[in-house]
């Protein structure tokens, strides 16, 4: 077995070559790769961190619109039993003012009806009146107007 000169020289090349590959090629390209695959786990972990987040926000989102709709919900009922409220309070306000005007309308009415009954009382006084006297004027005669007023003064103050 003779080894020559040039095989172990080859080896000490393919050796030596070897160590230097692994100390300037292969140790860079694993720390590289390495860094590369550390940066893809980072980038990973924050999406997760990410989609947690999003989960997390939805999550509050849909808790708050829930709590915004029910709020809505109050303030809508609210506002319709006010308005309920106001309805009816102008209703029952109208129907007393409408009283009031009805019965200040029989009052006047009534009113007017007792001028009427007055006037037409006064008129019909007058006319008695006038017609008794024309009546009283046709047919006593001196005599008989004499008579008559002796026997009321008779009648009236006699007694007395």
């Amino acid at each position: 077995m003779s080894l020559d000169l040039t095989f172990i020289g080859q080896i000490v090349i393919f050796l030596t070559l070897v160590v230097l590959m692994r100390k300037y090629l292969y140790g860079p390209m694993i720390d590289l790769m390495e860094a590369r695959s550390q940066k893809i786990a980072d980038g990973l972990a924050a999406a997760d961190a990410g989609n947690e987040a999003k989960a997390r926000a939805e999550v509050e989102i849909a808790e708050q619109l829930k709590e915004a709709r029910t709020k809505a919900v109050e303030i809508i009922a609210s506002a319709e039993k006010r308005s309920a409220e106001i309805n009816e309070a102008a209703v029952v306000k109208a129907r007393e003012e409408a009283q009031q005007i009805v019965d200040a309308a029989r009052d006047e009415v009534g009113a007017e009806l007792n001028r009427a009954r007055q006037t037409l009382r006064a008129e019909v006084a007058g006319i008695a009146m006038l017609a008794a006297e024309r009546v009283v004027e046709s047919e006593l005669d001196a005599s008989r107007h004499a008579t008559l007023v002796e026997g009321i003064v008779s009648r009236g103050f006699g007694n007395a």
